[in-house]
């Protein structure tokens, strides 16, 4: 099944918001401008399924 752009984000948003709770925005925010955005509103959907793996790592270490 392929996300629509919508589920993408939501999906980027929730993990986002775990590994803040976790470690910091400054994390979260690392790992966006690894892709070249400062948040998921400038993020090219292209990197989305990236972003989000990469978080999900991050937030379930």
């Amino acid at each position: 099944m392929k996300l629509s752009k919508r589920d993408w984000i939501i999906n980027i948003e929730n993990a986002a918001s775990r590994v803040a709770a976790k470690y910091g925005k400054t994390v979260v925010d690392s790992v966006f401008r690894r892709y070249g955005a400062h948040s998921i509103n400038d993020l090219a959907s292209c990197y989305y399924s990236e972003v989000f793996a990469d978080l999900e790592q991050i937030a379930n270490d």
